[in-house]
Parts: C-alpha cells; structure tokens; sequence
C-alpha cells in the first residue's frame, strides 16, 4: 500500500514539474515581451519548484 502511494507521488510531483516547465517553455514565449510574459514565466517556475519538492515526498521514511 505505502509503495503505490510512493509510485504516486513520484507522478504527480513529475507531471507538477513538467507543467511548470511547458508553462515556462511553450507558452511564455508566444506573449509579447512585457508584464504577462514574466508572470507567466514567474508562475511556471513556482510551480517547477512545487513539483521538484512533491517528489522528496515520495523519499520519506513510513513511520
């Protein structure tokens, strides 16, 4: 039981991180230079770094 909630936390932290990554890759680019592009790219990279640390969850010890 605990392994599968591992399996799933190392998913979901990947696919958090890759959203942040398209965000910041994909979609930034195609506004003009100017304030939405950089709160895209902002929010992209918040959200690689919310992904990034989900996965430690997966690391934990089970008590």
């Amino acid at each position: 039981m605990f392994k599968q909630r591992r399996q799933w936390w190392w998913i979901v932290g990947t696919c958090i991180a890759l959203l942040g990554v398209a965000l910041v890759r994909l979609l930034a680019p195609e506004y003009p230079p100017g304030t939405t592009r950089m709160v895209i790219k902002a929010v992209g990279y918040s959200v690689v770094i919310v992904g990034l640390f989900t996965i430690p969850l997966a690391m934990r010890e089970d008590e």
